[in-house]
C-alpha cells in the first residue's frame, strides 16, 4: 500500500487537462535528459507501437487452439477466443530464441526479472531446502534473499574475490556448514563487468557429490549481450537454467525470460506457472517481448559489440580521475569507485544524466550502462563530448557550456537503432 505526502494542488482543475500537463511538462524536460543507469533501455517504435494496439489490451491464456477452428481455443473447458497472428509470432520469436541462446526450451509468461525467481525456484526447489545466491555486497540483487525466505527456502549467500569470481574455498565452506545439501545455486550478479565462469563451480559441486543441485544464472544485466555472442552463454559452463529480464542489454520490455536446454526443468517451470503463478501474462508486454526477439536476433550482434566498444570508450576516457578508481571491464557497464559516489551521482542527475550509486564490497560506486544511448545511436564524437561532461561533474561541477553541449547531444539522439523501426526510416 502506498502513502504520499507530495504536495498537491488544493484543487485539481479540469483533471484531463491537468494530467497531460504534468506529463507534457516532465517529458519536455527528459528530451535534454540522457540515461547512463544500467537497469534500463529503450523500446523499438515497432514494438511499442504492437503493444499500445487496443485490439491486444485481451487475455491471453496458454490455451490449446481446437481442430477445423481459426478462432477458437479451450482453456480449463472455457471456450474463449484463439489469436491465430499471436502464436505465429510467437513461433518466430521461439525459433530466434533457439537460435541465439542454443537451447530449446523457451518460457514467456514470467513477468518481471523477480517473478521469475520466484517461478523458478517454486518450480525447481521444495518448503525446506536451501538456496545459495550471490551476497548483496559482490553484487547479489537485495530481493533475493528475502524471496527464498518468503517461500520457506533457506538463503544463504557465497561471494566472489576480488577478481569477480565465485570464492570457492569460501563457497565450500557455506556448503559443508550446511545440515542438508543446496538444492540450487542462483548465480544473481548485478554488477557485471566480467563473466562468472560456472565450470569450476560445476566441477566443485560435482566432487562434493552434489551432481543434483542446480546451478541457476540470472543474466538480467547481460542476456542481450549473450544473445549478441558479446558474452559467454552459461548454458555452455555448466549452468540448468538461463533467466533474466529483458529490459538491460535486451532492449525489450519489462518482462522476463527463461531458457534450459533440459526437457524436465522446462516441464517442471512450465507447470507451475500453469498451476497458479501466472494467469493471463499480459498481453501487450509480451507481443513487444516477441518483437524484440526478432529484432534481436537480427540486429543483436551489431548491437552488442556496440555497446561493449562504447564502454570501453568511455572507459578510456574517465581514466586518472583525481579521488576516482575506474574498474576494468568486458561489458557494456562501468564501475567508478569513489568516496563521493552518492554525491555525484545527485550532480548527475539534476544536470540530466541520470546515473546510479552503488555499493561492491562496502565500497561506493558510480554505475554506468551504455546499452540505452547505444540503441539511440551515440557516435563517438558525442560520447566523447560526454565523458568530458562527466570529468568535468566529477572535478568540481559542470558549468552552463556543459549544460549546452549535453542539450545538443539529447536532440542527436532521437531514433532508435537495432530495430525494425529502421526499415521505416530507409
Amino acid at each position: 500500500m502506498n502513502h504520499s505526502n507530495h504536495a498537491l494542488p488544493i484543487a485539481l482543475p479540469g483533471t484531463h487537462d491537468f494530467i497531460l500537463r504534468q506529463f507534457q511538462q516532465a517529458c519536455s524536460r527528459r528530451t535534454s535528459t540522457l540515461s547512463l543507469t544500467a537497469n534500463e533501455n529503450i523500446l523499438s517504435d515497432t514494438a511499442r507501437t504492437l503493444g499500445q494496439n487496443r485490439h491486444y489490451e485481451r487475455y491471453l491464456f496458454n490455451a490449446k487452439a481446437i481442430d477445423g477452428q481459426r478462432y477458437a481455443a479451450e482453456f480449463n473447458g472455457m471456450q474463449i477466443e484463439h489469436f491465430p497472428e499471436v502464436e505465429t509470432l510467437k513461433a518466430l520469436a521461439t525459433q530466434a530464441v533457439q537460435a541465439m541462446f542454443n537451447a530449446p526450451f523457451v518460457e514467456y509468461r514470467v513477468l518481471s526479472g523477480v517473478h521469475c525467481t520466484l517461478s523458478v525456484l517454486a518450480a525447481l526447489t521444495k518448503p525446506g531446502n536451501t538456496i545459495v545466491s550471490l551476497a548483496p555486497e559482490s553484487g547479489g540483487h537485495f530481493a533475493t534473499g528475502p524471496l527464498v525466505r518468503r517461500i520457506g527456502r533457506h538463503s544463504v549467500y557465497c561471494r566472489l574475490t576480488a577478481d569477480g569470481q565465485i570464492d570457492l574455498e569460501h563457497f565450500q565452506q557455506v556448503v559443508q556448514s550446511l545440515a542438508a545439501p543446496p538444492s540450487a545455486v542462483l548465480i544473481d550478479h548485478g554488477l557485471t563487468i566480467r563473466a562468472i565462469a560456472i565450470s569450476p563451480l560445476r566441477a566443485l559441486l560435482d566432487r562434493c557429490g552434489l551432481e543434483r543441485t542446480l546451478i541457476l544464472y540470472d543474466a538480467s544485466h547481460t542476456l542481450g549481450l549473450i544473445a549478441g555472442q558479446a558474452f559467454p552463454n552459461p548454458l555452455d559452463d555448466g549452468a540448468d537454467i538461463l533467466q533474466g529480464n529483458t529490459h538491460k542489454s535486451m532492449a525489450g520490455p519489462h518482462r522476463a525470460l527463461i531458457v534450459t536446454r533440459r526437457a524436465d526443468l522446462a516441464r517442471s517451470i512450465e507447470q507451475t506457472l500453469s498451476g497458479g503463478l501466472v494467469s493471463s501474462p499480459n498481453l501487450p508486454g509480451l507481443l513487444q517481448l516477441f518483437v524484440t526477439l526478432m529484432e534481436t536476433e537480427c540486429f543483436g550482434q551489431a548491437y552488442a559489440r556496440r555497446m561493449c566498444a562504447n564502454s570501453q570508450q568511455l572507459h578510456d576516457a574517465l581514466v586518472d580521475i583525481p579521488g576516482w578508481k575506474l574498474h576494468p571491464t568486458d561489458t557494456h557497464l562501468l564501475l567508478l569507485e569513489g568516496e563521493q559516489a552518492r554525491q555525484a551521482a545527485q550532480q548527475l542527475n539534476e544536470l540530466g544524466i541520470r546515473v546510479n550509486n552503488k555499493q561492491v564490497n562496502g565500497r561506493d560506486c558510480l554505475r554506468f550502462g551504455l546499452q540505452e544511448i547505444t540503441r539511440l545511436g551515440i557516435t563517438t564524437e558525442d560520447l566523447e563530448a560526454l565523458a568530458q561532461i562527466i570529468r568535468n561533474v566529477l572535478n568540481g561541477g559542470a558549468n552552463g557550456v556543459d549544460r549546452i553541449r549535453l542539450a545538443h547531444i539529447c536532440q542527436r539522439l532521437n531514433q532508435v537503432h537495432y530495430s525494425f523501426d529502421q526499415e521505416t526510416c530507409q
